[in-house]
């Protein structure tokens, strides 16, 4: 058997005010990989494409390379970046396929991409997929539990597996699940699988889809009940992205079965139930000045607790689409004159210039705040560089797992004890490897502020006293009221108070 094997992957922002390029898919990575580059690169590797290989070949099949890229979420990806990326998956999917008919493919996706040229963009890219390969040959995708995922989509697959975890620690588990799933199908003793949805009109914010507490945590426990049945192979919870601004973003349960009754009747069970308890998926958080006293004052209570409080910045999440430059939470340490802080912000210009200005040195710098002016003006400030480094770090939290990571030229600034770590590729700090490779022991530092919306816990929260979500000015800022949305299908929850769905 010859299996084609190939990934890409985009969380669009439609709001973010980083463009979506071509370049964008492989800053700060090694380049784009495709063809047999893709298998020699990612074996091994604890991946979702790292465990469809493991999979193929533990089958003794072979698995082909298609193409392999990924870009931290921003805006709505330029058509000239997407036909590209699609071009060269599709293309070597055409050269396997003509050489020697491929038996099946395994696609690792997003599912919220949003193309300027395709708002459906997965949809359009196992469409393509199918040109080449037809329906007759099995399609299995593993994709984000943030995926918007529409009715067209489901009719161009045959299996799907979605993350169980958010923060996302399973990317490998799922891999190795959706190859598991093609390979039984393909021997026989999974006899057509199908794909069946449900989608309730909901559009809920990202902030409270964790998966260990919440609602998200009841629908999986819910699924977990109907998996219990011989003919229901998988049920995948999608929470949605809301920023990905298109008509059918939003939540969606989808059940792979071999009973096409029975996966129907699944998934519209749990999507009712998703409607039953929607009102969960919201919750309050504290302003700036409120979030950094609580901060001052959990430092103050910890006792012999040493851990450090972490203020999450969660609407400039670079992860979300933010810009991971705001700084109105930065001003108002400043203005506190807190030290004992650490903050990992992107700022390339300034890490160029602190290069420029050497270790030990002092400089006048304006940090961040550059990437729009809407969020708070640039850190006018005079510090002192204590470190540089050129941003190349291993990550040992449960998100990289052993996986090499790159910020680019880094510095570190610091300002009378509030030490900012200053990259110049943007990613969110997910990992404690971010602030170390700034020269920053963040299980240390008394304070520290995350630009991260979620994933950041999976490594952070074993390790800290205390964490404080915060509500500040940014791109995906949880509070969906205050996003102008132009395309999302209306009414829709919680947007809409006269909401109803049967």
């Amino acid at each position: 058997m010859r299996i084609a094997i190939g990934g890409l992957l985009h969380e669009t922002n439609t709001f973010s005010d980083i463009p979506t390029t071509y370049a964008s898919f492989h800053e700060g990575r090694d380049d784009i990989h495709a063809g047999a580059e893709v298998i020699d690169d990612l074996r091994g590797s604890k991946s979702g494409l790292g465990g469809m290989i493991e999979v193929v070949e533990a089958a003794g099949w072979t698995p082909i390379g298609l193409i392999s890229a990924h870009a931290t979420p921003s805006g709505d990806v330029q058509a000239a970046a997407y036909d590209a990326l699609v071009g060269r998956l599709v293309g070597e999917l055409r050269a396997a396929h003509e050489a020697q008919p491929v038996d099946g493919v395994l696609l690792y996706l997003h599912g919220a991409m949003l193309a300027e040229n395709h708002h459906d963009a997965e949809t359009a890219i196992c469409r393509a997929v199918r040109a080449v390969i037809g329906y007759d040959i099995p399609l299995a995708v593993e994709l984000d539990l943030h995926g918007n995922i529409t009715s067209e989509f489901v009719k161009e697959i045959d299996i799907l597996v979605g993350y169980d975890t958010n923060p996302h620690i399973d990317s490998y588990e799922r891999g190795v699940e959706a190859a598991t799933y093609l390979v039984e199908t393909l021997q026989g003793r999974m006899v057509n699988p199908a794909v069946y949805i449900s989608r309730p009109p909901m559009l809920p914010p990202t902030i409270n889809m964790r998966t260990a507490e919440g609602p998200m945590r009841e629908l999986l426990e819910r699924g977990a009940e109907w998996e219990a049945h011989d003919s229901i192979i998988d049920v995948s919870i999608f929470g949605g992205f809301a920023f990905a601004d298109f008509a059918d973003a939003g939540t969606s349960i989808l059940v792979t079965a071999t009973d096409p009754g029975l996966g129907q009747q699944a998934a519209d069970d749990i999507g009712r139930f998703a409607w039953s308890i929607r009102d969960t998926f919201l919750k309050s958080i504290p302003d700036v000045p409120a979030a950094v006293e609580l901060a001052v004052q959990s430092i103050a209570n910890r006792g012999d607790d040493t851990r450090p409080v972490i203020l999450a910045d969660v609407a400039d999440n670079p992860g979300g689409g933010g810009s991971g430059d705001t700084t109105e939470l930065l001003h108002e340490v400043l203005r506190r004159g807190l030290s004992g802080a650490a903050a990992c912000v992107w700022d390339p210009e300034t890490a160029q210039q602190a290069a420029a200005t050497g270790v030990g040195n002092s400089g006048t710098f304006r940090i961040a705040g550059k990437a729009s002016d809407k969020y708070g003006a640039p850190l006018e400030v005079t510090g002192i560089v204590r470190h540089l480094s050129d941003g190349d770090f291993v990550g040992h939290g449960p998100l990289m797992r052993g996986r090499r990571g790159n910020a680019g030229l880094t510095a570190t600034i610091d300002v009378n004890g509030f030490r900012l770590v200053v990259t110049s590729f943007r990613h969110a700090a997910n990992d404690r490897g971010y602030f170390r490779v700034g020269g920053v022991d963040p299980d240390t530092e008394p304070l520290l502020i995350i630009k991260s919306r979620g994933h950041f816990r999976a490594d952070f929260q074993p390790h800290a006293h205390e964490i404080i979500e915060v509500d500040a000015p940014g791109a995906a800022n949880p509070f969906l009221e205050r996003t102008p949305f132009e395309r999302v299908r209306r009414p829709i929850w919680p947007l809409d108070a006269d909401v109803t769905w049967e």
